[in-house]
């Protein structure tokens, strides 16, 4: 993603600067229009003379980063210390380079007089929509620090919840790894040694036995054209995926995975209800809080499906009916949807239902760990015995042969 200087000038007459990494040049003025700025330069940063910048070489603020900020904050900020006495303090203490500087650029800007949610809008790539949306609505009402405690438990259960998926898929993959290794090396490795054996005996090779001794040749010999393939195959996904169409056939065929399809649907919904209860608590209007929401699922076929609920919200349709009518989420976090709207509650019973899901997920993870692991090591067993069976058997036969003279 580029990444743009620019300088800016507020109604006031002052000069501000900064940088911002941004889809296109177009999509910085947008922001900056939208904050009621000037724009007086934008310069995208040099590849070469500025290489800090490259992706690989700049540390990215992850969702542990954006949590311990929140929560140091709002602990400063319920404290009575100042927004900008706050920033001073943690622009130095936090130890994402990336997030400190972003944190220098965000105080600079505060001394001038600039509100804390506008200047935030300059860095979507370190702060997310959510984070956006609740700090301008939390300036609005006053209860700033209230926001970013919700922030911080909000950021914390989804790393946490992170941490849990990519802890019990290591395991697997692990097993994975090694069960491609070991097939690898009988095929490219032992297969040949035991093919020139067989071939010294002068026997007719049983059919099972050729084709074994087939597939290893391949693989020995054209071992490159597999990773070429492996490779391209990769990049072939990766550029499919950047496209609408693309992205949209690969989402839909992911939600129709056995097993994998029941996880995901648990997981979309606890972070449906975990996301709108969090903007919602702290006063972010239904609709902005629904277009929060979509982005953070990250499928496009619910993204689809929940830009048709916003469009029948702003018609005057209620939440439970645009959500039922998605026919996706359970209908047990529709009817605690509901009962939210007829009672007032809608947050609180929103958060009830982010945390019932959250254990199904955990749960459910932990079932779908449990059938993955034997059945790699079933796969694995039948794919070694096929090997082991298509070199011995024809040996076999030739020292029964020779015992018979």
């Amino acid at each position: 993603m580029p990444v743009f200087t620019y300088k800016v000038q507020n109604n006031d007459g002052a000069v501000l600067t900064g940088e911002s990494s941004v889809d296109s040049r177009e999509r910085l003025i947008e922001l900056i229009n939208k904050n009621g700025y000037k724009a007086i330069e934008i310069v995208e940063k040099n590849f070469i003379t500025d290489i800090s910048q490259i992706g690989i070489f700049k540390k990215k603020v992850k969702l542990e980063d954006l949590a311990q900020f929140c929560r140091q904050y709002s602990i400063m900020l319920e404290a009575g210390i100042s927004i900008a006495g706050g920033l001073e303090v943690l622009k130095d203490q936090t130890s994402n380079p990336t997030l400190r500087e972003c944190l220098s650029e965000i105080y600079k800007n505060i001394q001038k007089g600039l509100s804390l949610s506008s200047v935030m809008r300059f860095f979507p790539e370190i702060f997310p929509n959510i984070l956006l949306s609740m700090v301008e609505a939390g300036e609005a009402s006053g209860q700033l620090d209230r926001v970013f405690v919700r922030l911080a438990e909000h950021f914390e259960k989804e790393h946490k919840q992170r941490q849990k998926i990519v802890g019990a898929m290591t395991y697997p993959v692990i097993v994975l790894v090694i069960a491609i290794i070991v097939v690898a090396v009988m095929v490219v490795n032992v297969i040949p040694t035991f093919g020139n054996a067989l071939s010294g005996m002068d026997v007719e090779l049983p059919k099972l036995t050729q084709i074994m001794l087939k597939i290893s040749d391949v693989c020995s010999t054209y071992w490159y054209m597999f990773l070429f393939g492996i490779i391209a195959l990769v990049i072939g996904v990766k550029a499919i995926a950047q496209t609408k169409k693309g992205k949209m056939f690969l989402d839909s065929q992911i939600l129709k995975i056995p097993m994998v399809s029941g996880v995901i649907k648990t997981m979309m919904t606890a972070r449906l209800s975990r996301t709108l209860a969090t903007l919602i608590s702290s006063g972010v209007l239904l609709i902005e809080a629904m277009e929060i929401t979509q982005r953070v699922l990250g499928n496009s076929v619910l993204i689809e499906k929940m830009n048709k609920s916003i469009d029948s919200i702003k018609q005057g349709r209620g939440l439970t009916q645009t959500i039922a009518e998605m026919q996706y989420f359970p209908k047990l976090v529709i009817s605690m949807i509901k009962t939210g709207e007829e009672s007032g509650n809608l947050d609180f019973t929103l958060e009830k239902a982010a945390a019932f899901y959250e254990e199904q997920l955990d749960v459910q993870i932990q079932k779908l760990t449990t059938f993955i692991e034997p059945l790699i090591m079933v796969v694995l067993g039948v794919v070694v015995a096929f090997i082991i069976v298509s070199v011995l058997y024809p040996m076999m036969s030739v020292y029964q042969n020779m015992g018979s003279y």
